[in-house]
């Protein structure tokens, strides 16, 4: 029955010599779940009929294995008891060692429970030959006409059955010796020579090798011993019609099972179809919440939520009904005086809940008190942090690149290098050419590097667009060349330093990982980024029992900021992570990190998963329904529906997602580059102005030669300008003035 561990009671000391290969078994072992207990429990019925303080002990240590042998008048009374004290439920189970326990009547105590009550018999009341052998006494009453009542086979005890064997065989030997009456001879044990009884040794070879079925089945026996070599033993269990056979032993074969694997499965859960299961869980985001219209509902029709759904799934698979009940303790801390927990690890460790459903990390600690489903959700240990604020935009941030300085230093080469090809240009003689080319004689020569045009030429080159106008001599060139060399160095640098700009300058939290958290927030960094946990519990755990040296260091200062950084549910922490941006930083589940994510727009997850685990549903150990609880579970979730399920209460509606910001994308903000447009407008806007200020000195100039007023001067220049048509001016002389002047006007 794969027993650990259990708890022996017995009534005479001789009963511990009768199991002292069992006793043997388990000696020096410890219980499973607990290394510091040993896996066998002895303890000695007192005298008189009151077990219940026993009983209540037993109840108290958690024991669900219990192991009974007394003398069978006593069987009933103690399973009465054990009732009265609660102790015939789910998670118990009982094995009889008398072999006369099935005569017991457990009509008072079996109805309406569902423990295993498991014991072994040496009758089979169903085999034909012991049906024709009971038939046969009951007929031989009947003609004696003695008056008792009828026997019947599965009330027969174990000294009558034997009884009945041993002079069965002693009849088919005498029958087989031919012999019919026993004549009885005088033997004097004292005499010398010692005289056996003739028929003896006759009698008793015979009996060795015959071989005969009785009422405990077949007989066979060691030819040299003389004991009983081959028997054969029912196991049986209790259930509400009695005693039902589920295997037969034998010495050759071993046990052997009558009932198959599903079988067995649906006999453990089928009475759970006829109970309430109680379910222990909390309230906690998403996966218990009371309704807005609670006050209004009853049962479990007040909540919503994960577990609220994967229960009601669970329970239509198996078939059965439950009942949600809260605990305000949370998952539950172990006592390390007691050994004992509270909150939900505590309901269903004492077997007040069958269940315990909610944001349960399975870990060691917790599976040495109960029994655990296979996981329902994969998560990690993960870092909750406040999302960076939104940097500083400058209209004009395309000067950040370069410090103000170097804009300076640029500025001043620039027209430092103007003046000096100015100048060169002028010394140069190169420089000078023949402005009519087709006169070999001329009378001047001319200079293209006016200081406009070194202004012209040196802008051109820094911005990458060159110039019409070009050096012809080396000293000009070279000059040039240099002018080249600095430009190009230039424009990289800055175009690979905005880039490098714009690139550190999006969002980014000041820590990437833990081992950042840990730079910026260990122990004797005061002003540093704090970090912390929910008390005692399983990510606590992992920092504590650690053995990397980085998660050891980390748990010290835990341990050193103490309550400062502790907090005492998730909640707690997500609130501080909120309050205190960038200052304190919330180690958590991976799935409840990514719910707040989802839903608090100001906080992020950092880092990666510093391991791996998972949740499950807690249950008592040896609870019957731990294999349909876990095959459910493993239909949601190959069937998908356990992703769905955490798609349903993890995610948002569209108009209450998270904005992306704009500084997560590699696009420019109009922030960003704002300044170039305003430098654009503003050089057109100077360009403009300078047009209108020639515009209204040639007029001038125009009224001057051709000796008109201003007024008509600005007439005929506009009247031209607004034309919008022709690329060519006629040039205008002096002595047309006046005859062009008034046709136009």
């Amino acid at each position: 029955m794969d027993w650990r561990s259990f708890t022996l009671l017995y009534q005479h000391p001789e009963c511990l010599q009768r199991l002292q290969d069992l006793i043997q078994d388990y000696s020096g072992k410890t219980k499973p779940n607990d290394k510091s207990v040993a896996a066998i429990s002895i303890i000695q019925l007192p005298e008189g009929n009151n077990f219940r303080p026993i009983l209540k002990d037993i109840k108290k240590s958690l024991e669900g294995h219990i192991v009974l042998d007394c003398d069978a008048e006593l069987i009933y009374t103690v399973f009465k008891q054990a009732k009265e004290v609660n102790l015939l439920d789910d998670y118990h189970s009982f094995i009889i060692t008398s072999l006369d326990a099935h005569t017991v009547d457990f009509s008072g105590v079996v109805q309406n429970i569902r423990t295993n009550i498991t014991t072994v018999r040496l009758i089979d009341p169903s085999n034909p030959v012991v049906e024709n052998i009971v038939k046969d006494l009951n007929f031989v009453q009947q003609r004696m006409n003695l008056n008792i009542a009828p026997l019947q086979a599965h009330k027969l005890t174990v000294n009558a059955i034997l009884i009945y064997d041993a002079v069965n065989v002693y009849a088919k030997a005498l029958e087989g010796l031919g012999k019919t009456r026993v004549t009885a001879e005088p033997l004097q044990c004292k005499s010398s020579p010692f005289v056996s009884w003739s028929n003896g040794f006759k009698l008793i070879h015979f009996m060795r090798v015959i071989e005969t079925e009785g009422l405990s089945g077949l007989m066979r026996f060691d030819n040299r011993t003389g004991h009983r070599s081959y028997f054969t033993l029912d196991m049986v269990e209790l259930v509400d019609t009695g005693f039902k056979k589920i295997g037969v032993w034998d010495p050759e074969k071993g046990m052997t099972y009558t009932r198959t694997s599903e079988e067995m499965l649906r006999d453990l859960y089928v009475g759970s179809k006829n109970k309430t299961f109680i379910v222990s869980s909390k309230i906690t985001e998403p996966y218990l919440m009371l309704k807005d219209d609670h006050a209004k509902l009853i049962g479990n029709d007040k909540y919503e939520g994960y577990v609220v759904d994967l229960i009601a799934m669970i329970a239509e698979e198996m078939n059965i009904t439950y009942e949600i009940n809260l605990r305000s303790d949370g998952n539950g801390k172990r006592d390390k005086k007691t050994n004992k927990w509270n909150g939900i690890i505590g309901e269903v460790q004492e077997m007040r809940a069958d269940l315990g459903v909610c944001d349960l990390t399975i870990t060691h600690e917790r599976r040495s008190a109960v029994d655990f489903t296979m996981p329902f959700m994969n998560l990690g240990i993960s870092i909750l942090f406040s999302k960076p604020e939104d940097p500083q935009t400058n209209l004009f941030s395309f000067t950040q690149p370069l410090s103000f300085q170097v804009w300076i230093f640029t500025a001043t080469a620039y027209l430092g290098l103007s003046l000096v090809l100015f100048f060169l240009a002028r010394i140069t003689p190169n420089e000078w050419q023949n402005p009519h080319p087709c006169n070999p004689h001329p009378e001047e020569l001319e200079n293209s590097l006016s200081l406009l045009n070194c202004l012209w030429f040196s802008m051109g080159s820094i911005l990458c667009q060159g110039s019409d106008i070009l050096p012809r001599a080396f000293p000009t060139r070279l000059c040039a060349a240099m002018w080249w060399f600095f430009a190009l160095i230039m424009t990289q640098s800055y175009t690979a330093n905005w880039t490098a700009f714009l690139t550190s300058n999006r969002m980014e939290t000041p820590i990437k990982n833990v081992e950042d958290l840990d730079k910026k927030g260990g122990l004797g960094n005061d002003d540093g980024i704090k970090y912390g946990c929910v008390t005692d519990q399983s990510t606590a755990s992992f920092f504590q029992n650690s053995d990397v040296n980085l998660y050891q260091k980390m748990w010290s200062a835990m341990e050193s900021y103490g309550d400062s950084v502790m907090v005492s549910d998730n909640k707690q922490g997500v609130d501080r992570v909120k309050k205190e941006r960038n200052h304190y930083a919330f180690f958590m589940e991976s799935s409840s990190i990514e719910y707040e994510v989802q839903r608090n727009c100001d906080l992020t997850e950092v880092g990666y998963w510093l391991d791996n685990k998972a949740y499950g549903i807690a249950m008592p150990f040896n609870a019957p329904h731990r294999t349909a609880v876990n095959l459910a579970v493993l239909k949601l979730s190959e069937s998908g529906a356990l992703m769905a399920l955490k798609n349903k209460w993890w995610s948002v509606s569209d108009d209450k997602k998270c904005k992306d910001s704009k500084k997560d994308t590699a696009e420019l903000d109009v922030n960003e580059v704002g300044g170039m447009f305003v430098i654009l407008i503003l050089g057109c806007l100077i360009a403009f102005l300078f047009s209108i200020l020639e515009f209204l000195w040639n007029i001038r100039k125009v009224a001057v030669e051709e000796k008109l007023t201003l007024l008509e001067a600005f007439m005929v220049e506009l009247k031209f300008v607004l034309k919008c048509h022709g690329t060519s001016k006629p040039v205008r002389h002096v002595e047309d003035s006046s005859s062009d002047v008034s046709k136009k006007l």
